[in-house]
């Protein structure tokens, strides 16, 4: 059943993706990536009746190098953060695309590095969302003198966030539309 839209608009403004701290942090079986991920993401897929991850796209984005591939079976945090990552980023961009944003953007070797990046990344994107559903657009500067690399993160970050209000306008008005027509 289709979630009224009143709900789903405070949902997205409301919207919280687990920082680097609240991933789990014990290593995880791909059934149980697919459920968390699928559970995170839940609030900004919220047209599709399909699963936002499954296994197999979990298979191709390690067989892409968009993702290392899991050790022993077992993903660690760092798997979860860029599968969310990609996840979002699905929206707007190919996978080559992410890929090479990601290369832009972040060292998956520096864990200190990785996790300072997928915590800003979550949390502009947050921030950015919950603006876009509340005004309409985001101009918030997130750096002081942002490098290339932070520019380009907050402009995808905008792209992505502008694309799910997009989307939600459109299921708004067919529901509206809709309903019109039920009552005439």
């Amino acid at each position: 059943m289709q979630k009224d839209p009143k709900c789903i608009k405070d949902e997205l403004k409301n919207f919280h993706a687990p920082r680097w701290n609240e991933l789990p942090q014990l290593p995880l079986y791909m059934d149980q990536v697919v459920y968390y991920l699928n559970q995170a993401l839940d609030p900004i897929h919220f047209e599709d009746n399909k699963q936002i991850l499954t296994s197999s796209m979990v298979n191709n984005y390690v067989k892409n190098s968009i993702v290392k591939a899991p050790v022993k079976k077992q993903y660690q945090p760092y798997h979860l953060a860029y599968l969310l990552v990609v996840c979002a980023l699905k929206r707007c961009y190919s996978l080559s695309e992410i890929g090479t944003l990601i290369q832009i953007y972040s060292n998956i070797s520096d864990q200190d590095r990785l996790a300072a990046d997928y915590n800003k990344f979550v949390s502009v994107f947050e921030d950015c969302l919950s603006d876009v559903f509340s005004s309409g657009t985001c101009r918030k500067e997130y750096f002081e003198n942002p490098s290339m690399q932070q520019q380009l993160m907050v402009n995808v970050i905008r792209t992505v966030c502008y694309k799910i209000f997009a989307e939600f306008e459109l299921l708004d008005y067919r529901k509206r539309n809709s309903d019109q027509l039920q009552q005439s």
